[in-house]
């Protein structure tokens, strides 16, 4: 076979492969095959100490991926094309380094409105930023021109606030002269206010620096939500899971683990069991309170219901976290200013990470909570290991720590029974497995 038909029957296998996945997905809204990813670039304005742009950016987006405005725009251009013309309505995730102080960013935007506008059906476009713009007036009103932009014809633009918080903002520096911090309690009360306004939720990291002051933290945004009208479940809490974890504080995230379920139950709740169930499986339970759900992929985060788009060159990478050259899964072909198709690069890596099971991992095969664990990042596995499938000790530990204390404190709450019963039989049988194995009776 001639290298021109291998690369051909190569390219037919990912076409094959998208078509019965996200090319369908997108045509008929299919959960878990029905977003985009447009990475931009990886320049940011803060220098988060857990960050992966921050540590292996200019890998992540190499020299001849990284673009001038114009050519970044005309890429994206072509892809929202692409899409638009073969009736493909994705929910669209805009991705860069903080996102809103580039012009490029509203341009792409008020792109995908336009294209879309007149279609039935309209994505929705969804933005993780850091809310420095809060910062100048005139990039706030820039914001809340483009959403309303949005509003106006039909395209609900979301926001979604990646702030750790008043007591833990230490592990996310600003570049320009971190020592002269601007953000204040003023900048607080504009982000709250905003968020209020628009209905937009909160997304901060738990990272193992600062892990100690997490409940004064916690409060702090639940004494907000409360003085801003804000519900108090609109917080999406993650864990960092890089290999930094040491043992002490990895004994203060159980800590935190235990603290929210009781303060939630106790105090927000009023010690009903029926307002805390429903907490935990209709409103997800802040999410780091909720391993008990099953998602319908091998894997908890959105790398598998998501295509990536390096928007520089037009890579379909395996997520922003692991856009490294050597890992590239696809290109789209470009051709008189038009996307004509797809050129296969790596199509095993592509069918492997779209179609993995989490829970068949090295170490998780066998692991008496693999139903139940949030699993690894890929990228974190890829960075400590050097291998994209494979766990690392302090993951472990930092996952089965969340487990344990989250089971020992829903059994003290008396809800654990109940929570027994709903779930499927082998997210009952994880549970049972942590209360023999690790839970004192």
């Amino acid at each position: 076979m001639g290298v021109d038909e291998y690369q051909k029957e190569n390219d037919e296998l990912v076409m094959n492969f998208l078509r019965r996945t996200f090319f369908r997905g997108w045509r008929e809204n299919i959960p878990n095959w029905n977003r985009i990813e447009l990475f931009i670039d990886y320049v940011c304005n803060q220098d988060c100490v857990y960050c992966y742009l921050a540590r292996h950016g200019s890998e992540l987006y190499p020299p001849e991926a990284r673009s001038d405005p114009k050519r970044l725009l005309n890429n994206a251009k072509m892809l929202i094309d692409w899409l638009v013309e073969n009736n493909f309505v994705p929910n669209i995730d805009i991705f860069s380094g903080e996102p809103t102080v580039k012009p490029v960013f509203y341009e792409i935007v008020r792109y995908i409105v336009d294209r879309y506008k007149d279609m039935d059906r309209k994505p929705d476009v969804v933005v993780p930023t850091n809310y420095t713009f809060l910062l100048s007036d005139a990039l706030t009103r820039k914001v809340e021109d483009l959403l309303m932009y949005g509003l106006k014809h039909g395209v609900r633009i979301f926001l979604s606030a990646s702030v750790d918080g008043k007591y833990c903002e230490k592990n996310r520096p600003l570049r320009a002269r971190p020592e002269l911090d601007p953000r204040d309690d003023r900048f607080y009360d504009k982000m709250f206010r905003f968020n209020k306004k628009w209905g937009f939720g909160f997304h901060p990291m738990i990272y193992a620096d600062y892990i100690d002051v997490w409940k004064l933290n916690f409060l702090w945004f639940q004494e907000n939500f409360k003085k801003y009208g804000i519900p108090f479940w609109n917080i999406y809490l993650l864990e960092v899971r890089n290999p930094e974890w040491k043992p002490k504080q990895l004994r203060e995230f159980g800590e935190f683990i235990k603290f929210l379920v009781y303060y939630t139950y106790n105090v927000i709740l009023g010690g009903s069991k029926s307002k805390f169930i429903d907490f935990l499986f209709r409103l997800k339970g802040y999410n780091i309170l909720n391993p008990f759900s099953r998602v319908g992929r091998g894997i908890g985060c959105s790398l598998q219901s998501m295509l990536y788009v390096r928007i520089g060159d037009l890579k379909i990478v395996p997520c922003h976290r692991t856009s490294y050259k050597h890992l590239e899964l696809a290109e789209f072909v470009v051709k008189d200013g038009r996307i004509v198709g797809i050129r296969a690069i790596n199509p095993e890596l592509m069918i492997a990470i779209f179609t993995f099971d989490a829970e068949n991992f090295p170490y998780c095969e066998q692991c008496p909570i693999k139903h139940i664990c949030s699993h690894g990042c890929l990228g974190a596995q890829y960075e400590f290991t050097g291998d994209l499938f494979t766990p690392f000790p302090t993951l472990c530990q930092l996952e089965l720590t969340k487990i344990v204390n989250l089971v020992e404190a829903l059994r003290d709450i008396g809800v654990l029974e109940t929570v027994r019963s709903i779930v499927a039989p082998e997210v009952r049988s994880d549970i049972d497995n942590v209360v023999r194995l690790f839970i004192k009776r």
